[in-house]
């Protein structure tokens, strides 16, 4: 009230207003030409405000989705405007897009998007919201670049058996973990883990994982043992209702290529065996069994393995049997297994196989995966 008796409301303009926000605001038309580019918005786009009225969005503001192929959201379907100007609700992308400005540098962004009405309430065009999160991005490149550095990356060996390892997140932080190292008796640990989403939750609960892990084996050897103790552990510090992870763990003895797996509510381990050209699946070891986190009380059964020579253990997370295919079907073991049959591929070329069968450019999911094999 004061502000209407002072006289201060009537001299505001909106565009003032708006230009001193930190989120670049756009006001489009139906057509999504720009009616109304605030400051930071044509900041953020590398252009002056005037060169940004009366063009279209998709000639002046390519805002690339990157979870989509590189699609800008003004042609991608379904586009959440065109949800919004439907529905006449607004919305906002859960996950951060790229502004490609004039300089040629993509700018990490948050959108949001939502319908503008006229005077009787019909929607007649869209607002947009633009807020710059370079440093939020960096910040998470860097995030990304460490857990990166926690996983095991490129190959190891010794004795009969050589490890081969594909990590994959789909963003820059991924709830995927996998690592292989040897204890100081010789015994190669293998593991591949997978938390339950994305982002920089999952990635915290698979570096808890990794601490937790190497903290049991101080005093246990035994998969099955190791897992019940870094459940214990999860159930005991970092219980969150519907925050929990799968892990698959195996041990071998590197001279015999024996040993033993468990594991906590992931998929099911391959063992391939030579065939031609190629291999063909021997055995799949799975057992119902809960996440971690998920009871105290929780026990994984073990499964004795034993390679012979030219064959192979595959461990991998659901970002390799859940993708989907162009037809809308599971990549599954199936799809596994005929790549393996045509040859003895390497990982990198079982993702890029995968890639081809789903025609993207990228995953929807974290994918790693872990190969042992026998010499």
């Amino acid at each position: 009230m004061g502000a209407e008796k002072n006289g201060l409301l009537p001299l505001l303009s909106y565009r003032s207003v708006l230009d001193q926000l930190s989120e670049g605001i756009i006001i489009a038309d139906a057509s999504l030409r720009i009616l109304y580019c605030n400051q930071e918005g044509a900041r953020m786009a590398g252009l002056a405000q005037a060169e940004l009225l009366g063009s279209y969005c998709r000639d002046t503001l390519p805002v690339i989705d990157p979870l989509r192929e590189g699609k800008a959201i003004w042609e991608d379907e379904p586009r959440l405007l065109t949800r919004a100007l439907a529905s006449g609700e607004s919305g906002s992308y859960p996950h951060l897009l790229f502004l490609r400005a004039r300089s040629g540098s993509p700018l990490p962004v948050a959108v949001s998007l939502g319908p503008v009405h006229d005077a009787e309430g019909r929607i007649v065009g869209a607002l947009c919201r633009l807020s710059d999160r370079s440093e939020e991005f960096r910040q998470r490149r860097l995030a990304g670049e460490i857990q990166k550095r926690m996983v095991t990356g490129g190959s190891l060996e010794r004795g009969k058996l050589r490890v081969e390892t594909l990590f994959k997140p789909v963003e820059e932080l991924g709830g995927d973990f996998l690592e292989a190292f040897f204890l100081h008796d010789g015994t190669l640990v293998a593991t591949v883990a997978d938390a339950v989403g994305h982002g920089v939750s999952a990635s915290l609960f698979s570096m808890i994982y990794k601490a937790l892990l190497h903290a049991a084996f101080a005093d246990a050897r035994k998969p099955q043992e190791v897992l019940e103790r870094v459940n214990r552990g999860f159930c005991s510090t970092v219980s969150i209702e519907g925050f929990y992870l799968s892990a698959v763990l195996a041990c071998l003895d590197p001279e015999a290529a024996t040993g033993c797996a468990a594991s906590a509510g992931h998929p099911a381990g391959l063992l391939f065996r030579p065939n031609g050209k190629g291999h063909r699946l021997r055995q799949v070891f799975q057992a119902r069994t809960p996440m971690l986190g998920m009871s105290e009380q929780a026990c994984f059964p073990p499964t004795s393995l034993r390679l012979e020579p030219g064959e192979f253990l595959l461990l991998a997370s659901d970002g390799l049997f859940e993708a989907e295919g162009a037809d809308g079907r599971p990549y599954g073991v199936e799809g596994v297994e005929r790549f393996f049959a045509a040859s003895g591929g390497s990982l990198e070329q079982l993702y890029d196989d995968l890639l081809g069968c789903s025609r993207a450019v990228s995953l929807k999911d974290d994918l790693s995966a872990l190969r042992i094999s026998c010499r």
